[in-house]
C-alpha cells in the first residue's frame, strides 16, 4: 500500500505525442529527400515526390480483408512452429508451485499477494519471449527463403504485410495469454477459498480507494506542508508528535451519499515510532491513534493568517470566533504600523497577502452575503505583499487598510459566527503497531452520536431554542410550557438529566430577567441573538451536563460535516512521547469493492497490451534489420523501458543524486562522493558539465522515444496488494501508450520495407 497513483492527463500525453511525431515525421522526410537525391542526382526530388505519393496511396488504400488474411496466414506459420509449447511449461510450474508458495506460518493477507505475484509474473515472462522470437525473426527468415517474394508480388501493399504481421502475432499472444489468464485465475481460486468475512485477511478483493490530499498542522496548530523528521533516511512518510496539537488532515472530495453510501468505510497503515519503550498497553497493543471528523471553516479560512508572528494573535481570537477580540487587536496592530515598522517584516506580511486570498476562497463559499468582508480583506491583502523597499504600498497604507478590515470584523463578527460553524467529532481511538500488521479498517455510520464540546452545545441549543419558539412550544402563557423537560428529551434528542438542566437554566434566566415572555415567545432582554447568548452561559459553566456522557449530539456526516463535499478528517497521536507517521495514500475513504475477476481482467489487459507493443517493436524492428539485430534491439528497448525510464527521467529532470555519467565516472575514479564534489579545476569542472549536458540531451531524447513498459507493468501491483486496477491511473494509460506506438510504429515498418530491397541474404 505505499504507493501513490498518479494522475495521468490525456490532454498533455497527446499534446506531447503530437509533438514528437511532427519532430520524428520532419526528420524522415529530409532522410527521405537526402536519399533521393544522393542516389538520383538532380532527379532525385522528382523521385523523391514520386515515392512518396506512392506510399501515402498505399497508407490510405489498405485492404482489411488482405490484412486479416495476412494475419490468418501469420497465426498459422506460429503454430507450425509450435509456439503453443510454452503451455507445457506453464502446466508443469502450476502443477508444482504451490508447493513452495504456500507457508501457514505466514499471513493471510501476505499468502493471497504471493499467490497472484507468481501467476502474474509467470504469465508474463512465459509468453514475453515467445512473441518476441517470432515477431523478430519471422519477417526476416520469410525474406531469406523467399516466401515473402511470392507474396508481395501479387496485389499485397506492403503496409499490409507489416500490419497483418502485426495483427497475426498479437493475436496470437492475446489467445495464449487468455488460457493462461484462465486457467491461472481458477487456480487462484483454489488456493485462496474465499471466507464468509469479505473483510478478513487473505481474502481475493478489489478495494477501490479515494485519496485525498495532505497537510500537516504543527504543534501551534499552523498548517505545514511536510511534518516532523524523526530521522528516517526514507523520506516517504512524516510524522506527528504525539499528546500535542500536531495533526495530519486530509481533506477528501466528492464526499457524497450517491458515492460513499450510508456508512463511511476508513482505511489506513500509518507507522508508529518510539522515543521510549512505553506502557505494557503500548507494547503490547500499540501506539494509539484517533480520528476527528472536523467542519470548521474559520480554520480553513483564518489559520494561515497566522503562520507570520505579527497577526498571529489576531488570526488566533478569528479562530475561536472572537472576531471582537480580533477587531481590536487589528486596531491596536494598525496603530503600530506607524511607529513599530520593525514588528510587521516584510516576509509576515507577504504571508498575510497570501492568507488573505485563503479567505476569499473560503469566503466564496457562503455567496455575496459577506461581499463587504471578503472585499476589506482583499485590499488588505494587496497593500500587504506591496509592502517592501521600492514598492507602492507603504505601512501608513497597510495601517488604514488594517483599521478598515478591524471595523468590518467589528460589524460583521456575530453574522461570521454564525455561518462558520466549526464541528469536531472525535471517532473512537485505534491502534498501530511498529510493523504493518495488517491494515485498520474503520466503519462508521452516516449519523454519529459525539460528545459536543461547548460551541457545539451552544450551537445545538440555540437551534432548538429558535425553531421551537417559533413554533410557540417553549411558552404557555407566562410560563414555561409543562412538561417541557420530557418534550426536549423526547422529540430533541436530549438526555433527561441534561432536558431537566436546560429547563431550569432557562427558568432562572427567566427569574433573572436575561429572558422575558413577550407574545408567547421567549425574548432576549439586550436584544442579542441566541448563539452568543448560548455562548454566554456555556462559557459561565452554567450548562455543565449531568449526563456523565456529556452533552451527546446526533450529526449527519453529509449534511452537518462536509461542505460542497469536502470532508476534513484529523489524524492525531494520543500517546505521550510517541509518533505517528503517514504519507498521502496512507489513508483513504473505501467505496464499493469491485470484485476480483473485474481487477485481474484489467491486469491481463495491461499485460496484452504490453505484448503486443513488443510484437509492434519486433516487426517494425524486423522491416529494416535481420533476426539478430531485430532481436537484440527489441529485448533492449523492453530491458530499457521496463527497469531504467524512470532512472532516465529522474536524469533528465536533474532530481537523481550524483552528478551526470562523465561526473559520476571521474567521481568514482577519485574515490570522492557528490558531496565532496570533483578534485578539479574550474575549467575542468565546466568541461564535465558540458559532456553531460550532451549526455542529458540524448537521455532526454531517448525518454520520449523508449515506451515506458513499467505502465503496463505496475498495474499487477494494484491486485497483488488488493486494490482494483484503477482506469484513469493505469489501464487507460497504458491504452493510449499502446496506441501512440502503434501508429508511427506501422508507418516507420511500411516505409522501410517499401522502399528497401527484399534480399535473399
Amino acid at each position: 500500500m505505499d504507493f501513490d497513483p498518479p494522475t495521468y492527463s490525456i490532454a498533455f500525453g497527446v499534446a506531447s505525442w503530437l509533438r514528437l511525431v511532427v519532430i520524428i515525421g520532419v526528420i524522415a522526410i529530409g532522410i527521405g529527400a537526402i536519399a533521393a537525391f544522393s542516389r538520383n542526382g538532380t532527379s532525385g526530388g522528382k523521385a523523391f515526390g514520386t515515392g512518396l505519393a506512392s506510399f501515402l496511396k498505399d497508407l490510405f488504400a489498405v485492404s482489411p480483408r488482405r490484412v486479416i488474411a495476412l494475419a490468418r496466414l501469420t497465426l498459422t506459420e506460429a503454430l507450425r512452429r509450435k509456439a503453443l509449447l510454452v503451455f507445457v511449461v506453464f502446466a508443469m510450474m502450476l502443477m508444482f508451485g504451490g508447493w513452495f508458495l504456500t507457508d501457514s506460518n505466514d499471513r493471510a493477507d501476505l499468502q493471497v499477494s504471493v499467490h497472484i505475484t507468481f501467476m502474474l509474473t509467470t504469465i508474463s515472462w512465459l509468453i514475453l519471449p515467445v512473441v518476441m522470437f517470432l515477431s523478430c525473426w519471422s519477417l526476416p527468415e520469410d525474406i531469406r527463403i523467399r516466401s515473402l517474394h511470392t507474396v508481395v508480388t501479387k496485389p499485397v501493399r506492403r503496409v499490409e504485410v507489416v500490419m497483418g504481421r502485426m495483427l497475426g502475432f498479437s493475436t496470437l499472444a492475446t489467445a495464449i495469454l487468455l488460457l493462461m489468464g484462465a486457467v491461472g485465475y481458477i487456480w487462484i481460486q483454489r488456493q485462496v477459498p474465499p471466507s464468509a468475512d469479505p473483510n478478513a485477511p487473505g481474502q481475493l478483493t478489489c478495494r477501490v480507494p479515494s485519496y485525498g490530499n495532505l497537510f500537516f498542522l504543527d504543534n501551534n496548530g499552523l498548517p505545514k506542508n511536510v511534518g516532523i523528521n524523526v530521522g528516517d533516511p526514507w523520506m516517504y512518510r512524516s510524522f506527528v508528535e504525539g499528546n500535542s496539537r500536531a495533526r495530519a488532515v486530509w481533506v477528501f472530495s466528492d464526499v457524497t451519499p450517491e458515492r460513499i453510501g450510508d456508512q463511511l468505510n476508513m482505511e489506513s497503515r500509518f507507522e508508529a515510532f518510539r522515543t521510549v519503550k512505553g506502557s505494557d498497553d503500548t507494547i503490547n497493543e500499540g501506539i494509539e491513534a484517533q480520528y476527528t471528523l472536523v467542519r470548521n471553516m474559520r480554520e480553513d479560512a483564518f489559520s494561515s493568517f497566522g503562520v507570520g508572528a505579527s497577526f498571529r494573535p489576531a488570526a488566533e481570537s478569528m479562530r475561536e470566533g472572537s472576531f471582537q477580540n480580533a477587531a481590536d487587536l487589528l486596531s491596536d496592530a494598525a496603530a503600530r504600523m506607524g511607529s513599530s515598522q520593525s514588528d510587521f517584516p516584510p516576509v509576515d506580511c507577504h504571508q498575510v497577502s497570501f492568507a488573505c486570498m485563503q479567505v476569499e476562497y473560503v469566503l466564496a463559499e457562503l455567496g455575496d452575503e459577506f461581499q463587504d468582508v471578503v472585499d476589506a480583506f482583499v485590499v488588505f491583502g494587496q497593500l500587504a505583499g506591496k509592502v517592501e523597499e521600492n514598492k507602492v504600498a507603504t505601512y501608513q497604507d497597510l495601517s488604514t487598510a488594517c483599521e478598515s478590515l478591524a471595523d468590518v470584523l467589528r460589524k460583521r463578527g456575530q453574522d461570521l459566527m454564525e455561518s462558520m460553524p466549526r464541528f469536531e467529532v472525535p471517532l473512537e481511538s485505534f491502534h498501530i503497531t511498529e510493523f504493518h500488521e495488517g491494515d485498520n479498517v474503520n466503519a462508521y455510520p452516516r449519523t454519529l452520536s459525539y460528545a459536543a464540546d461547548y460551541e457545539a452545545t451552544a450551537r445545538f441549543l440555540a437551534d432548538v431554542t429558535a425553531a421551537w419558539n417559533d413554533q410557540e412550544k417553549l411558552v404557555d402563557g407566562t410560563e414555561l410550557a409543562t412538561g417541557l423537560a420530557e418534550l426536549l428529551a423526547e422529540s430533541a434528542g436530549i438526555s433527561p438529566e441534561n432536558a431537566d438542566l436546560f429547563v431550569e437554566v432557562l427558568q432562572e434566566q427567566i427569574d433573572a430577567e436575561s429572558l422575558t415572555i413577550t407574545d408567547g415567545k421567549l425574548a432576549i432582554a439586550d436584544d442579542s441573538r441566541w448563539l452568543q447568548y448560548f455562548m454566554k452561559l456555556v462559557r459561565e459553566e452554567k450548562l455543565i451536563s449531568r449526563d456523565p456522557a456529556g452533552w451527546v449530539l446526533e450529526v449527519d456526516l453529509f449534511d452537518d460535516l462536509t461542505s460542497n463535499g469536502r470532508l476534513q478528517i484529523d489524524v492525531a497521536c494520543l500517546n505521550h512521547q510517541m509518533f505517528l507517521g503517514m504519507a498521502r495514500p496512507d489513508l483513504f475513504i473505501r467505496l464499493k469493492d469491485n470484485s476480483f475477476l473485474q481487477g485481474y481482467s484489467k491486469a491481463l489487459l495491461n499485460i496484452g497490451l504490453m505484448l503486443s507493443l513488443v510484437v509492434v517493436l519486433g516487426v517494425t524492428a524486423s522491416c529494416v534489420v535481420k533476426g539478430p539485430v531485430s532481436f537484440f534491439f527489441t529485448l533492449a528497448v523492453f530491458v530499457i523501458g521496463q527497469f531504467f525510464h524512470e532512472l532516465m527521467l529522474r536524469i533528465v529532470g536533474g532530481s537523481e543524486e550524483g552528478g551526470g555519467l562523465v561526473e559520476s565516472a571521474m567521481l568514482i575514479y577519485q574515490h570522492r562522493n557528490p558531496n565532496s564534489g570533483l578534485d578539479a579545476s574550474e575549467g575542468t569542472q565546466q568541461v564535465v558539465k558540458a559532456l553531460d549536458t550532451g549526455v542529458v540531451g540524448i537521455l532526454d531524447v531517448a525518454s520520449n522515444i523508449i515506451p515506458d513498459f513499467s505502465i503496463f507493468s505496475d498495474s499487477a501491483a494494484y491486485i497483488e496488494n488488493g486494490f482494483d486496477v484503477p482506469w484513469n491511473s493505469s489501464v487507460l494509460p497504458a491504452i493510449l501508450t499502446f496506441v501512440g506506438f502503434l501508429i508511427p510504429c506501422i508507418i516507420i515498418g511500411a516505409a522501410c520495407l517499401k522502399f528497401r530491397e527484399l534480399e535473399s541474404k
